[in-house]
């Protein structure tokens, strides 16, 4: 029997490094330097001699404060959520030192609020976030990784693969010279969201993968203020609105105390939503949200208000191909892009990594598809969808009814492990170390849980026994 999706995304999310790590390549080549192709590098520095990384702005390595091009969601809030801190660490030992010795905030429970529909959660341990701009991140996990000693970068695009047989051979890429061909033993595409491997695949004539695709046009605008150095309550919050809120149109609000003592906040709606376009409709809409919004908002302002439109959430499911070149994986954006509301696009783009060190580690037949990588890579995928596409989908009403005895079971049980994640301590926890991802969904559906959260709802022991008993 296979191991269930909570046990391997147990394994996956393990916070210390790998203890053997056979070297199995000689030049590798990672097309793309954002976050998930600087984690493939970093994963891929144990297992090869030489490891080059592809990209247009492959070089730069310092801790800047502009977006680079491709990443155009850069000048937004981010937040790492304790999973990607537990993958950062794992990765790259004392880089969250090395963040907050440069200006990152890492507040712990006790400084940190999120909303759930204009109430507040009870608060958890398990909060932890590191947060900062992803100029600032990305720029140090660059800065790591490039400093290792079998890490070199090369600035060019990637435009397309070269086959042998039923292995990928080579990676061709643009310069500003022309056109080059590099042969190499592996290769990774984390190339973002508008990878064209669907594309590089055609033109090899091995099968498109199946995108699915949902529709959310969430659109966000973000802004920087500078920060009091006397201000003493939280410094981050989150807030958010469900389907049932009554704001079918504002999706929420983040806040972040980032370096430079500033402060950046975010304002997220939906489809035909007036965004706001200057500081001070940004402080009007601040006016109505919890007090560290207005706080963040009466500084100098120091950047924005910028925007960004996140048209659709995308998964590319390469798992399900049946035919594949060897010597290939997909990873990070490339595969999934979630609406980032939810936070998670960055640690699942880490975890990915993880999922290529157990496929490297498990002695692959490196000339046959990598299908164990994807099989793990669709663990993780699925999780971050099911957060943050199910919660979208049923904002659109696209999710259907349940139909089946175990569709309305699972139903019933998400609706008050939904309800109690607000004021039972225990579900607030268990919930958040989902959204956190440091545990899979499925774990919320635990019956002892499940049966925590209807006591905190006030349903009645025989109403539970009825519809969420042993399943038969």
């Amino acid at each position: 029997m296979p191991p269930s999706p909570i046990a391997v995304f147990q394994r996956l999310s393990a916070a210390g490094a790998p203890a053997e790590t056979p070297v199995l390549f000689g030049t590798v080549h990672v097309l793309g330097a954002g976050i998930g192709g600087l984690f493939a590098a970093r994963v891929l520095s144990d297992h090869a001699e030489r490891v080059v990384v592809i990209d247009p702005d492959a070089g730069e390595g310092d801790t800047g404060s502009a977006p680079r091009p491709g990443v155009p969601q850069g000048s937004q809030v981010h937040t790492l959520m304790p999973g990607g801190l537990r993958q950062l660490e794992r990765w790259y030992p004392g880089a969250t030192r090395q963040a907050e010795a440069r200006g990152a905030v890492l507040p712990g429970p006790d400084r940190s609020v999120s909303y759930v529909d204009g109430v507040q959660q009870v608060g958890t341990p398990n909060v932890g976030f590191l947060i900062c701009t992803r100029p600032f991140l990305e720029g140090l996990i660059r800065e790591r990784t490039l400093g290792l000693p079998n890490v070199e970068p090369v600035t060019g695009r990637a435009t397309g693969l070269v086959y042998d047989g039923q292995r990928v051979a080579a990676v061709r890429y643009s310069t500003g010279t022309g056109e080059a061909v590099r042969a190499g033993d592996f290769f990774v595409d984390a190339t973002g969201r508008g990878s064209r491997m669907a594309d590089w695949l055609q033109a090899g004539e091995w099968p498109r993968p199946r995108m699915e695709r949902l529709d959310v046009d969430v659109r966000y605008v973000t802004a920087h203020f500078e920060r009091s150095p006397d201000w003493t309550g939280p410094l981050s919050g989150i807030t958010r609105y469900g389907p049932r809120s009554g704001s079918e149109r504002f999706a929420g609000a983040a806040v972040n105390a980032v370096e430079d003592r500033r402060w950046a906040v975010m304002l997220a709606s939906y489809g035909d939503d007036p965004q706001v376009s200057d500081v001070e409709g940004f402080r009007a809409r601040c006016a109505g949200l919890p007090p560290v919004y207005r706080e963040a908002v009466k500084g100098r302002p120091t950047g924005g208000p910028v925007p960004f439109r996140h048209p659709d959430n995308r998964w590319r499911h390469f798992e399900a191909l049946d035919r594949f070149p060897a010597r290939l994986v997909v990873t990070g954006e490339a595969v999934a892009s979630f609406n980032p509301v939810y936070g998670q696009g960055m640690s699942s783009a880490m975890l990915h990594a993880s999922c290529l060190s157990e496929y490297l580690r498990g002695a692959p037949d490196l000339d046959a598809p990598a299908r164990h990588f994807f099989a793990l890579q669709h663990v993780v995928a699925a999780a971050a969808w099911q957060t943050s596409a199910t919660a979208d989908a049923a904002r659109l009403g696209l999710a259907g009814r349940p139909d089946t005895a175990p569709q309305r079971r699972t139903a019933w049980a998400m609706r008050h492990v939904m309800a109690a994640a607000v004021h039972d301590s225990r579900v607030v926890e268990a919930f958040r170390d989902v959204s956190f991802m440091l545990a899979h969904p499925a774990t919320l559906l635990a019956p002892d849980l499940v049966r925590r959260a209807a006591r905190a709802n006030g349903v009645p022991e025989e109403e539970f026994d009825r519809e969420y008993g042993p399943a038969t």
